[in-house]
Parts: C-alpha cells; structure tokens; sequence
C-alpha cells in the first residue's frame, strides 16, 4: 500500500474531503517557503541583511537545504498544516493569505524530526536513510538547526502584515514553546543514554507533552487561534485540546513502531526497541514484568539491538503483559478528553464535527 493511501486509510469522510481539498496546496505551500536552493534575495530577504562580498551558493544550498528538503519531497502526512487551515477556517478567516506560515509549520516540524533521528541515532525515515545516515551528522545537524531557524523568518520579518501587538505575541508564543520543547528533549535522552528503568506514567506524559506538544498538536492550534482572532476563553482551550491530541498521537505512534505489520518484521518496526528508548510500553513492561523477564527486556534496550529475533521478544512481552490494551486505552481517553475540550469552542458545529474526526484519526485510526 502506497504510503498517502495509508494516510488516507480510516480517515472519516468529512476529515478525508477536507484533507484532500488542502494537501495539494500545503505542499505548494511548503516548497514556496522553503525553495530547494539558496540565492542572494532569498539570503538577504530572509536575514534582513546586504550580502556585501561573495558567498559559495552551492554549498549553502547542498549542506543546509538538501537534506531537509529530501524530507519534504518523501512526504509525510502533514497533518499539522490542515490542522491549521482547518483552525484558521473554523474561526472565519480564509487560509489562502496564511499559506507561507501554514507551510512554514511543516519545514519546523520536518526539521525536528531530523534532530530527533540523529539524536536516536535512527536509521529509516519516510521510506528514505535518515539525514545522518546520508549525509553525517555534522551535515544533519546544520541542516536541521537551520532549517528550524528559516521556518521562522515569516514571523521574525512579520511577512504576513500583522499589527504590532499580535506579532509580538506569536513570538511570545513559539518562545514559550521551543523552551518547554527542550526540557522535554533532554529529559528524553537522559532516560534513553542512562538506561532508566523506573518511569512513571505520569513522567513520561509530562516528557511527551513538553517535547511534542509545540507542533503535535497544541502550538499550531494555539498559533492559528491567535492569527484568527479566536476568542480570547478559546485560546486555553485549544492548547489543553492539543496537549490531549498530542498524547493519543503519540500512543498510536509508539504502537504502530511495535506493531510488525508484515513477515519483513524489523524494516520499519521495532526501531524504539533497536535505539533504546523508553516508550510508554517498554516503560509498561519494565514495571510488570516478572524479574527475569524485566532483566532480559533491560540487557536487549541497553544493547540497543537490531536482531530482529531479539525485537521479535520485546514484541511478545509486550503482548504478554497487555500493553498494547492498557496504551489503547489510554489513547481512548485522552481522545475522549480531546472531543471534550472541542465541544468547548466557538466555531460553528460542522467544524466541531472536523474536529473530532480528526481527534479519531490521530489517536486511535492512523495506519501510518
């Protein structure tokens, strides 16, 4: 099955129409943004400053946007650009003057995702080698560091005319947010490189929604809230809506990496086994399993194995000690939460009804 028909797969009709009416003019809108290479008016429009002496175009190009726009082109499902365009419309206001920033929410997002493969040393990605394992990490991290900085310019340069008040408070908002973001980074990797065994559910939410949650899926929902003049009783609403989006998301991701969906176990599967990170199931696990099978599942995490025998074992354990039901459930209820806090909005009822299928699909129907 081709990678958008899984995407597509179980989305609820109304979701399906609107996600198909918007994916094409996001991707436009991704590539206008952020072009496959670099000139001197690019340079200078998005640094504010004259280029005064010669500059190498071609390795400014080939080292900082390549690799990230390989990510692009690959595809991913850019859910939070609709879920922008979706934000945006339900408040009234026409997504078409908005497109550099909804564009721009998908080079930050992609971006992160290449720090986050080189820094859990993974190796595939949307159907392609990591960035780091194409290119190195010296490479992945210029790319991926200035990638994140460009998909910012549109607001730094207030490219979309904003009044003065309500561009400073979007800036307010993406700093608050990439800080929470990096306590969340750190406190994921110590627990991956210091081979903790005793987080807690409550820990590893907390951790989830600190790294995750400023673009799956409370920063875009917050963003679009304030560039769409929502009422002010709205804005708490769509970032406590998009804390809960962002915990189904997440659960369904870490399921879907254990889920061997073919005979070719290991290609894509198991990759949170093989770099030793401490999903909510492996956490799961570890805190009910008996002590010997406690130390076998520790011995394979700390070795970081890609033996698909190995991962193979971690898979039966998970299912031995039910904890694909017990995540399942908890994606259920964070979704329920969800649906809950969008009944809360002032936005006409067909795009509460978006809303929730779209809450649906990202926490318990997405197959990819």
């Amino acid at each position: 099955m081709r990678d958008f028909e899984k995407i597509l797969l179980n989305m609820a009709p109304e979701l399906k129409c609107y996600y198909l009416r918007y994916i094409d003019r996001i991707k436009d809108a991704i590539l206008d943004f952020f072009p496959s290479k670099f000139d001197k008016a690019f340079y200078e429009r998005v640094t504010g400053q004259v280029q005064v002496f010669d500059t190498d175009e071609d390795a400014r190009s080939e080292t900082i946007l390549l690799p990230t726009h390989e990510y692009l082109e690959r595809g991913g499902k850019a859910l939070r650009p609709v879920l922008v365009a979706l934000c945006l419309e339900a408040y009234g206001k026409d997504p078409a003057p908005f497109m550099p920033f909804i564009g721009a929410i998908e080079v930050m997002e992609s971006s992160s995702i290449m720090m986050d493969d080189y820094i859990d040393n993974s190796m595939m990605r949307r159907g392609g080698p990591c960035a780091h394992v194409a290119y190195g990490y010296a490479v992945a991290n210029i790319s991926s560091c200035t990638a994140y900085a460009l998909s910012h310019y549109g607001i730094f340069n207030n490219e979309l005319a904003l009044p003065v008040d309500k561009a400073a408070r979007l800036l307010n908002a993406f700093a608050w947010e990439h800080i929470q973001m990096a306590f969340g980074q750190m406190e994921e990797l110590y627990w991956t490189e210091s081979n903790v065994n005793s987080v807690t559910v409550r820990q590893y939410l907390q951790e989830t929604i600190a790294r995750c949650a400023f673009l799956s899926f409370r920063g875009p929902l917050k963003y679009a809230g304030m560039l769409a003049d929502a009422p002010e009783e709205d804005i708490p609403v769509l970032e406590k809506m998009g804390d809960y989006l962002l915990i189904g998301y997440h659960i369904r991701g870490d399921n879907l990496d254990m889920s061997p969906d073919s005979q070719e176990w290991g290609k894509v599967a198991g990759e949170d086994i093989s770099t030793g990170r401490r999903t909510l199931l492996i956490n799961y696990v570890l805190q009910h399993a008996t002590e010997s099978d406690r130390e076998t599942l520790t011995d394979i995490l700390n070795a970081r194995s890609r033996d698909e025998k190995k991962k193979r074992l971690v898979y039966e354990m998970v299912l031995k000690y039910n904890a694909f039901e017990y995540t399942r459930h908890l994606a259920e209820e964070y979704n329920a939460r969800a649906q809950s806090e969008i009944e809360k909005l002032h936005v006409p009822k067909e795009y509460k009804t978006l809303f929730r299928e779209f809450s649906d699909f990202s926490s318990e129907r997405r197959m990819a």
